[in-house]
């Protein structure tokens, strides 16, 4: 069997103990072999001569070898280091894992070539501020702004950077209410507005509807869900996905399956184990987007009030919360914080499976 062709260049070693890379017929001396500053600028280089179609940079100077072991580490470094070292952490699917990819082209292209050491509060307010001219709520600037604080944070981490840049970054104050507009809260959907809206969906799109219902599951967790992921081996069948919100900090997700659910995601069990329980009538992956529409649109066909699918988990989690408790809420919707000792997740599954057998039916 044939070697698969690396496709990237290399990071290697020089005699003169500096890291390079070589791109096209030009060598890249970046540093000193195996330190977090050579890394750092192999992978900002790598992401520039990408971006320009496998074409090398051309340096300032006419030299065969370019030198980049004397640049200051920039802001592009900070971000290529994070984009290659931390993003991988979060579940594609994840909202953060798309938040992070826009913030980390934003920074690029406001302020990739500035040394990463003059990033500080007033730039930080700035990117803030053109969240709020765009319309974005308050939340969500504040969020934005703290993932920023996340990047720089490698970059300490990384000791690319000095620490008091996180002590000014941190030294901005967040917006406080009244400073940008407030989005109104989330809230539930009335369940006869959901038992109208079913008959009105497609066969799966009526299925995941009655399983996120009765599971409190998040849309995504839908999206990515395969028959080898439901563990079936005991009385009570488990969803157990592989990528989840809180996956990228060590937490494990265990979601029980029954009445309703169960009902619901038996007719898709029988496909290829590792093939999506869930496809669109195109065959498609689902998405946020195509299932907001499509209970958008049944909704209207249904003449009930407009409503959205993470209005179920709302209505699910509130009900849950009535009849069994804030614990089994927690343990249903994957918020508590658990041990990983077996132990301690035995008790979580047990208080999911109470709170699921409390979770409104329709």
């Amino acid at each position: 069997m044939s070697r698969s062709r690396i496709t990237q260049p290399a990071y290697q070693f020089h005699v003169s103990g500096q890291a390079k890379v070589r791109l096209g017929h030009r060598d890249f001396y970046l540093g000193k072999h195996g330190t977090p500053e050579s890394y750092a600028r192999y992978y900002a280089l790598l992401a520039e001569y990408n971006a320009a179609g496998k074409v090398a940079p051309e340096p300032a100077e006419a030299e065969t070898a370019v030198r980049l072991a004397d640049d200051v580490i920039r802001v592009k470094h900070i971000t290529a280091d994070f984009r290659e070292r931390v993003l991988p952490d979060y579940a594609r699917n994840d909202a953060h894992h798309g938040r992070f990819v826009a913030l980390l082209s934003l920074l690029e292209k406001r302020h990739g070539n500035e040394p990463a050491a003059e990033f500080g509060p007033r730039k930080l307010e700035a990117i803030r501020d053109t969240f709020t001219a765009k319309g974005n709520c308050r939340s969500y600037a504040n969020d934005q702004s703290r993932k920023i604080v996340k990047i720089f944070e490698h970059g300490v981490a990384r000791e690319l950077l000095a620490p008091d840049r996180i002590v000014a970054l941190r030294a901005l104050p967040p917006l406080k209410p009244g400073q940008a507009k407030d989005n109104p809260k989330r809230g539930g959907v009335a369940l006869e507005a959901v038992r109208a809206t079913l008959p009105h969906l497609t066969d799966t799109a009526a299925a995941m509807v009655k399983l996120q219902l009765a599971t409190a599951m998040r849309p995504s967790e839908l999206f990515t869900m395969t028959p080898a992921q439901i563990d079936r081996t005991g009385a009570t069948w488990f969803y157990r996905p592989k990528d989840h919100k809180t996956a990228s900090r060590g937490k494990t997700k265990a979601v029980p399956i029954l009445g309703d659910a169960l009902r619901a995601l038996t007719p898709f069990m029988f496909g290829d184990p590792n093939d999506l329980c869930f496809r669109t009538c195109k065959g498609t992956p689902w998405n946020k987007d195509a299932y907001r529409i499509a209970i958008a649109r049944a909704a209207k066909a249904a003449k009930c009030d407009h409503w959205t699918p993470y209005a179920l988990r709302h209505t699910a989690a509130q009900a849950v919360r009535d009849a069994a408790g804030a614990e089994c809420t927690q343990a249903l919707l994957g918020h508590s914080r658990l041990s990983t000792t077996e132990i301690y997740a035995q008790v979580s599954e047990a208080r999911a499976v109470e709170a699921a057998m409390a979770a409104p039916s329709l």
